[in-house]
């Protein structure tokens, strides 16, 4: 299982949201749902090649309908990731929240949807 596989399972196994996709949310799809994003991926190298363990930074958007219901998915998302697991043989360790924002935009029927963005930086091995 790949990182992003395997960040995908473990929100939806722990019903942090009912979609999550990376990248996109698909036009017009039902509220709730978290869209992940890779912002960073650093591959530190020694002499020998690339170091096992490494810190990738993922932003995971929340969206909601409402902005309660925005944050109570940012809770579950954090409590998803943030204890070491493996997940089919792929190793995560901690998981550090580097910081929280308040976002949203108006669509096209005049509604605002609501959004938590986390960054969260998540250790793990391998790809």
């Amino acid at each position: 299982m790949d990182f992003q596989a395997g960040i995908r399972s473990r929100l939806l196994a722990a019903n942090a949201a009912p979609r999550v996709d990376w990248m996109t949310r698909p036009q017009n799809s039902a509220l709730p749902a978290i869209t992940l994003q890779v912002i960073s991926d650093p591959r530190e190298t020694i002499l020998k090649g690339f170091v096992g363990a490494r810190a990738t930074r993922v932003q995971c958007d929340c969206w909601a309908a409402t902005y309660a219901a925005a944050i109570t998915i940012a809770r579950a998302a954090i409590a998803a990731l943030k204890e070491p697991s493996t997940v089919s043989g792929k190793k995560f360790g901690n998981a550090l929240i580097d910081g929280q924002r308040d976002l949203g935009e108006s669509v096209a029927d005049g509604s605002f949807i609501h959004r938590q963005s986390v960054d969260f930086i998540i250790w793990h091995v391998g790809d």
